[in-house]
This record gives C-alpha cells, sequence and structure tokens, in this order.
C-alpha cells in the first residue's frame, strides 16, 4: 500500500484525525474493506481501490466521521461490484475508452507548480450526440464506463504524480486533482441539458472518489454562466460545488499563471501548450524523467487503461492493459526510475 504520510498534499493531519484514521482501517479490516478485489491480477497495486491512501479520501469526504465513512465505502464497494469495475478495467476495448474521454474531464499529462495533475474540459464538447452517449453508458444506473475512465486517475495518475520527485514536499502523496473546465460557449438551453449530466457525475464522484478534486477552475465565466451555474449547482454534491472558482475571461491568464507554469498551460487559456480537450496524455518533462520507459519514445504514454503492478522482482511498474483488437493487452510501459 502506500505509506499515509502525516502531511500528503500539504495537508496535515491532527492527533485526533490521525487516531480516527486509524480506527478506520482496524474497522475496515475486519469488515474485510481492505482485502484486495478478487479480479486484481497478480502482483497488480490496489492503488485507489483499497489501499490506505483511498480510505483516508473517504474519510475526509465524510469530515472524518468514522461511521458515515464505513456506510459510504460500502456503497461505493456494493456500486463498484453491481458491474465489475476491476475486472472490466483490463477488459475494455481500448477505443471504447478513448471514445469516453470526450465526455469526461481528463488529464493533460501535466501538473501544476504543486504537483497536482491538471485535468481539462470544455462544455462545449458535451452536445446531444455526447449526453447520448453518456445516458445510454449509465441506462442500467450504474455508468461503468464513468467508473473505469475515473479508476484511471486513481489508479495510474495520482501514483504517477506521487512518485515524481520534482514538486514541493516530494515525501507526500498526491490524492487530488485540479480541473480547468472552458465554458465559453456554454448557453442557457445547453446549460439546461447538462443537469442529468451534472446530477450524474456529481453522485458518482461523492460516492466513489470523494476529495479527488482539489479545485475546480471554471474559465472565461460570463454573466450568463453564473445564473446557469445557479441551476446546475442544485443537482451537485455541496462538497464538490464548494470547490469552485469563477474565473472572468479578463483574469484567466493571471489566475492560471499563479499555480501553473505557462508551458503546461493549454493554448486556448493563453499559455504555450498545445493541448486540447480529448487529445492523448502529453506528460511534463519532470514526470518523463521519473520512470524508466519501455516504449519508443521515452514519456509516450499509449492510450487506453493504465495500471501500476510489481514484477517477479518486486519492482513497481506501468502496465498497459484493456483489449485491442480482441487481445487483451499486459504490456510494461515503464518502471520507477
Amino acid at each position: 500500500m502506500q505509506p499515509v504520510q502525516s502531511g500528503y498534499s500539504g495537508i496535515c493531519l491532527s492527533d485526533e484525525e490521525q487516531a480516527q484514521l486509524k480506527s478506520l482501517v482496524e474497522q475496515c479490516q475486519q469488515l474485510g474493506l481492505t482485502e484486495r478485489p478478487d479480479a486484481l491480477g497478480k502482483g497488480d497495486c490496489d492503488y485507489g481501490l483499497s489501499d490506505e491512501i483511498t480510505l483516508l479520501r473517504f474519510l475526509q469526504g465524510r469530515s472524518f466521521d468514522v461511521p458515515g465513512t464505513i456506510k459510504q465505502l460500502q456503497a461505493a464497494r456494493a456500486m463498484r461490484n453491481s458491474v465489475n469495475v476491476v475486472a472490466a478495467y483490463d477488459t475494455i476495448s481500448v477505443d471504447t475508452f478513448e471514445k469516453t474521454r470526450y465526455i469526461y474531464p481528463h488529464w493533460t499529462g501535466r501538473r501544476d507548480k504543486a504537483g497536482y495533475p491538471v485535468c481539462i474540459f470544455d462544455l462545449d464538447r458535451l452536445d446531444q450526440a455526447a449526453l447520448k452517449q453518456y445516458g445510454k453508458a449509465a441506462e442500467s444506473g450504474v455508468n461503468l464506463d464513468s467508473l473505469i475512465f475515473h479508476d484511471y486517475l486513481t489508479r495510474f495518475v495520482l501514483p504517477l504524480c506521487s512518485v515524481a520527485r520534482d514538486r514541493p514536499n516530494p515525501e507526500s502523496t498526491v490524492t487530488s486533482a485540479v480541473y480547468l473546465i472552458d465554458i465559453s460557449k456554454v448557453t442557457l438551453t445547453h446549460g439546461w441539458s447538462l443537469r442529468n449530466y451534472a446530477q450524474g457525475i456529481s453522485t458518482l464522484l461523492a460516492t466513489c472518489y470523494p476529495e479527488v478534486i482539489h479545485q475546480i477552475y471554471a474559465l472565461n465565466v460570463s454573466p450568463l454562466f453564473r445564473k446557469i451555474w445557479g441551476i446546475l449547482s442544485k443537482w451537485c454534491d455541496p462538497r464538490t460545488a464548494a470547490k469552485l472558482i469563477m474565473v472572468p475571461v479578463a483574469e484567466v491568464d493571471s489566475t492560471l499563471q499563479s499555480f501553473i507554469d505557462i508551458d503546461s498551460i493549454p493554448a486556448q487559456f493563453g499559455g504555450k501548450f498545445d493541448f486540447k480537450h480529448g487529445m492523448p496524455v502529453n506528460l511534463d518533462e519532470g514526470l518523463v524523467k521519473a520512470l524508466n520507459w519501455n516504449v519508443a519514445t521515452p514519456g509516450t504514454v499509449p492510450t487506453g487503461p493504465l495500471k501500476w503492478s510489481t514484477d517477479e522482482d518486486g519492482e513497481m511498474v506501468v502496465l498497459a492493459t484493456g483489449v485491442v483488437k480482441d487481445q487483451q493487452r499486459q504490456e510494461v510501459v515503464a518502471t520507477t526510475a
């Protein structure tokens, strides 16, 4: 399991909070909530699934209420088990995985100055076709595609950013991400059409991925969007909604450059990073150097789901999984440097 740091991600745990975390871990062990999911492959790490860092995120999300946290962990596990997410992560078609990139916020491959991964989303992408795709995936009541895509963040991205040493407090564990949302083209009609999407994603994050959001920046905000947000926020989890910061057009440059290097800010937001929503991951130099790469071009991240595992020698490796042309992948992409 990833080590729990007393000052992870810049947040210190008090003696009381440490005691509550210890109590949670002990009770979860008794209830079987820390056991490795049966579908995990041999050597696969339980990052984002049953490790102590995940338990801590859930505990934070419940304001360190241990009984409430246990209930939520049980609800999240029941939801995930109902569609066998862990197994599906290895068997999803890589093409299907990549298509979901267009309807959810996704990682750019870059980090902010504090080491948090930076995710991007263009709400204009959520047209009728995208919302239909989302609705179809959610018909059963549990959106498997959405769970798999968000597992990519907790099972691969956050552990990778934790490995990197070129950040403040490199001994800490990165447990959340920064989200940049372009809302410049959102109309009132479009905003109203997003209400089911907003409710579904908010419920999923609150139930299965508490505290993975460090901050949300709504960029290019107009007075109209403030009215739209007044409507959409009613369908959002209050803790998630409270993390949204509205940034008007005139303040986008100065706001983003205050916490992200200009080379990692997408060009559409005034930076020098040639990246748009839907594009494949493009790692920053620090992350490229953090691993030993087993690909033709070091730092090239394969499409589809990735996960952390240990090889026969006990070394940490990144594996590309998912299915390509009816063949399941188990390819070593990189090892820890």
